[in-house]
């Protein structure tokens, strides 16, 4: 027996409840100019030599992270 109850299983017919997180250029910054808190959590990951961080809260909020970063997809889940 399936521990699935797969009456919620709805993400096809309704679409994602919170839409993912697509970072654009609008929101890069450097850690130095954002003036977060030293208790700041972030999420921070890299790829071919370039890297990106983004606010744990704000991945908490949409689940999914996703863009691309050193011309290849990325996605982060949380």
């Amino acid at each position: 027996m399936s521990r699935i109850d797969r009456s919620k299983i709805n993400i096809a017919k309704q679409g994602f409840r919170f839409e993912p997180f697509r970072p654009t250029a609008m929101h890069e910054t450097s850690l130095a100019s954002a003036k977060l808190k030293n208790d700041t959590e972030l999420i921070a990951f890299e790829r071919g030599g370039q890297r990106r961080a983004v606010l744990l809260s704000e991945a908490m909020y949409h689940h999914i992270v996703q863009g691309e970063l050193a011309g290849e997809p990325y996605l982060v889940t949380f």
